[in-house]
């Protein structure tokens, strides 16, 4: 299982995560999020951060393509994850252009994806909110264990250290098959942005036996 680490503001402590193995490291580009990382580092100190092996991952929530665009290449972005509403027409404008992951909230049902399979690359789940960019709070991930998913998807909402075993378990679930990464955001927090290196080393190494 890979693991990618959302909401980082510190250089420092990006380039330690990568040092620890890290596949995806997330930076959110949403004003309004405790975690925007325009707050604390500028697209230049981004664009100069280079990875020996993770993904940088922009984080956007309802921004216009443009900007979008031009932020990926200012901040040399390998990926975008999309957290709002942006629809099929969206996307689709962006195919070939950068990998693309779209999010979608579970409440009491799964999600209707349909049509989103071809025109992104990634799927990510996490729970239904009035809050864009994530709760922090679980949802029942019994909805879509048995759910086939048309695409490679990370699990987003609140995973912290008591998640493992249940991860064990969605594992072996139909869903299970295309569950590429845990998505670890405020469980591993000392303040928002700022991370608890070693309690993320400590769970990596338990989930990567």
């Amino acid at each position: 299982m890979q693991v990618k680490v959302c909401g980082i503001t510190d250089i420092s402590q990006a380039k330690a995560l990568d040092a620890l193995g890290v596949h995806f490291i997330g930076f959110i580009f949403y004003p309004s999020s405790k975690r925007y990382v325009l707050n604390n580092l500028s697209l230049t100190d981004l664009q100069d951060f280079k990875t020996t092996k993770a993904k940088k991952v922009g984080v956007f929530v309802n921004e216009p393509l443009e900007s979008l665009l031009s932020i990926v290449k200012a901040a040399d972005l390998d990926m975008v994850q999309l957290h709002g509403d942006e629809d099929l027409a969206y996307c689709t404008k962006l195919k070939g252009i950068v990998s693309v992951v779209k999010v979608f909230r579970v409440g009491a049902l799964v999600p209707n994806m349909d049509g989103f399979d071809q025109v992104t690359d990634y799927f990510l789940f996490d729970t239904d909110s009035h809050l864009y960019g994530g709760s922090g709070q679980h949802f029942n991930w019994e909805i879509i264990k048995n759910h086939s998913m048309a695409k490679p998807y990370f699990l987003s909402g609140g995973i912290g250290p008591n998640d493992i075993k249940g991860l064990e378990v969605m594992l072996t679930t139909k869903a299970g098959k295309q569950l590429l990464a845990v998505d670890l955001n405020s469980q591993f927090e000392i303040s928002p942005g700022n991370k608890d290196v070693e309690k993320i080393k400590t769970f990596i190494d338990a989930i990567i036996r």
